[in-house]
């Protein structure tokens, strides 16, 4: 086995006396797509956020890329240009363009030109099917497009590795189809992916492996078919049996 693209060991946190994460350790090789299930408050959000220091863990160690993120000192800037997030909510700038909230953070943090940033951007907004409104504000655009300029801004910053948090949740369930079409084409051409969400018809085409997770532990881990055909813990058949 290469080096894991990511590499969580025994990580911990904890907000106060609350213990979210307790010891999880996980490796996600490159190119692979995790999916992390779970129910609400099992941790799987905070694991995301540690993955880039939206927030700092209580104990253990997380490694990108070979590169200890967890240790003092760590250019925590440098590290989150090659780690893309989306989250639930867009957090699109609403008087800037689609195409110049994608410019943005090129111009800013990796100094691109303009010209190089407008470049890249419309090719961004092209692979996620919205070349066409490119110079539309966010209020003209649906949630759903809103969130595909949400991940093309992510891939103009050339993520080693992308996180998604929810990333469907807050769209009208005909708009869903649109954003996970983007998230399957990025898995097939090979962008390592860890995916926390509750749409398992994606969970199950798309991941290479699923986690699922309770009480800020991981209770399960395996191939879609093992976990959702066979799965071995009485909390993981409960949870999809609420699904079913």
């Amino acid at each position: 086995m290469s080096e894991p693209m990511v590499s969580i060991q025994h990580l911990e946190k904890a907000f106060g006396d609350n213990v979210v994460l307790r010891d999880v350790n996980i490796d996600i090789q490159k190119g692979e797509v995790v999916v992390v299930l779970g129910p609400s408050g099992s941790g799987k959000s905070t694991m995301l956020r540690c993955i880039n220091l939206l927030e700092k863990p209580t104990g253990g160690h997380i490694f990108i890329e070979g590169q200890e993120i967890t240790a003092p000192h760590t250019n925590i800037d440098k590290l989150r240009e090659h780690v893309g997030m989306v989250f639930q909510q867009f957090n699109l700038f609403p008087h800037l363009t689609a195409k110049k909230n994608v410019m943005l953070a090129q111009v800013k943090v990796l100094k691109r030109s303009k010209e190089e940033a407008e470049r890249i951007a419309l090719q961004q907004l092209e692979r996620v099917g919205l070349a066409d409104r490119a110079d539309y504000l966010p209020a003209a655009l649906s949630g759903g497009q809103q969130q595909r300029v949400a991940i093309a801004r992510a891939l103009a910053m050339d993520p080693h590795v992308m996180l998604f948090d929810e990333a469907t949740s807050a769209l009208d369930p005909e708009l869903v189809r649109g954003v996970l079409d983007v998230m399957r084409e990025l898995a097939e051409a090979g962008m390592t992916m860890v995916v926390v969400t509750h749409e398992m018809g994606f969970a199950r085409d798309v991941a290479d492996r699923v986690i699922f997770m309770e009480g800020g532990v991981v209770v399960e881990e395996g191939t879609p078919e093992q976990v959702f055909d066979h799965p071995q813990h009485n909390r993981t058949k409960d949870f999809l049996g609420h699904l079913a």
